[in-house]
């Protein structure tokens, strides 16, 4: 016998517009935190070492904001039901999982 999960839907509750919200502002912040991992610069100058070498340091940070705010997003239900319902699997070349 197969079973559907239907969602029901009361678009007139303070909850079904605060979901909405939630997921909207997720899915924002992952296409924000996307586009600052593609202007970032992958290494930053961390200054001199005794030889007058340059010391390289790899800037991890924007990718790790934006792999943490996908994570956020996968995790709520509403923010991948409206990904999925605009056909969008990428999100700044990181194609979603959920």
């Amino acid at each position: 016998m197969t079973q559907y999960n239907i969602i029901r839907i009361d678009a007139g509750s303070a909850a079904y517009w605060a979901q909405l919200k939630d997921a909207y502002r997720l899915i924002r912040e992952a296409e924000e935190a996307g586009a600052l991992t593609l202007k970032a610069p992958m290494y930053l100058h961390g200054g001199y070492d005794e030889d007058g070498d340059v010391i390289v340091i790899e800037n991890l940070e924007p990718f790790d904001a934006f792999d943490e705010a996908i994570r956020r997003l996968e995790a709520n239900d509403t923010a991948v039901r409206i990904l999925a319902a605009q056909r969008r699997t990428y999100l700044c070349d990181a194609r979603l999982n959920a």
